[in-house]
């Protein structure tokens, strides 16, 4: 489970009490309960009694279980010294069980559905991690304060805690919460209008490094949970390299839209089918 707000030492705690195999009994019978006296229902299907059912939790698993290469089409992400597009990790396609899982975790305070988000974008970053052996700075991409206040918790960091507080990051990788938004005056988000859509992208929203992180010369990898245009990764990415980071690429738990052609490139580290990923409607990033 997730605590926002709580320090990481109590919610450790709390998380071992509530995995232990002697708490199963009471907490089935809270469940329950709960399920009588506050009924759920599924952010997919809505069905009855479960935030996700297991049907659509399976259907979540299986469009996430080959993460691939999501770069292509993001027009609003920062071209690398070489011409390319920054590299971009998704552990599936922003449709159907992804998209509504996202959204209701994101918008709705549905925080039990970072059990089910946590894995999937730890799938990504070890996929995206594997092209970059040695030590690895991993930078989320921040919430604003708005946004956080409206929400109480940021999404990002709360999935990253579950990954970390699970061991499931790579080996070498650290989280360094490195990047803040500064907001900009209205007059100079004005003067970007003139401008093209890579050339705005990066400036139309500050980040910068807080201060005691330093990241100079440290490789970094960006993780955010969806890739829509790549603007807001731009932003971050100009942010680090303006503190001297290295920043090699950047994973994700969705992409809105697979590679042209509708075919995955699938990472090496994948495994298992392929699923169909059909975009449903209403498909899109929800405001950050």
């Amino acid at each position: 489970m997730e605590y926002p707000g709580i320090p990481p030492r109590l919610a450790a705690g709390l998380d071992r009490v509530s995995g232990a195999s002697w708490t199963r009994g009471p907490r089935d019978a809270l469940a329950e309960l709960a399920s009588v006296l506050a009924p759920s229902e599924c952010v997919y299907c809505q069905c009855d009694d479960a935030v996700m059912c297991s049907a659509c939790r399976g259907a979540f698993r299986a469009a996430t279980l080959r993460p691939f290469a999501a770069q292509e089409g993001a027009e609003g992400l920062p071209l690398l010294p070489d011409g390319e597009p920054l590299p971009v990790t998704a552990a599936g396609v922003y449709a159907r069980e992804v998209s509504a899982a996202l959204l209701a975790f994101k918008n709705r305070q549905r925080i039990p559905l970072a059990g089910v988000l946590g894995p999937a974008l730890a799938g990504s970053i070890r996929a995206a991690a594997q092209a970059h052996p040695g030590p690895l700075a991993l930078v989320p991409v921040p919430s604003s304060r708005l946004a956080r206040a409206r929400r109480g918790y940021a999404p990002v960091d709360v999935l990253i805690r579950w990954i970390s507080r699970r061991g499931l990051l790579p080996p070498g990788v650290a989280v360094v919460p490195a990047l803040r938004v500064v907001r900009r005056p209205p007059w100079a988000v004005a003067e970007q209008k003139s401008r093209g859509r890579r050339a705005r992208s990066s400036d139309a929203a500050e980040f910068v490094v807080r201060p005691g992180h330093p990241v100079s010369g440290a490789p970094v990898l960006l993780v955010d949970d969806v890739l829509t245009t790549g603007s807001t990764l731009a932003r971050g990415y100009l942010g680090l390299l303006r503190a001297g980071a290295c920043v090699q690429g950047a994973a994700v738990l969705a992409a809105t839209a697979p590679p042209r052609g509708g075919e995955r490139g699938p990472l090496p580290t994948a495994g298992g089918p392929t699923p169909d990923d059909t975009p449903g409607p209403g498909a899109g990033a929800a405001a950050r």
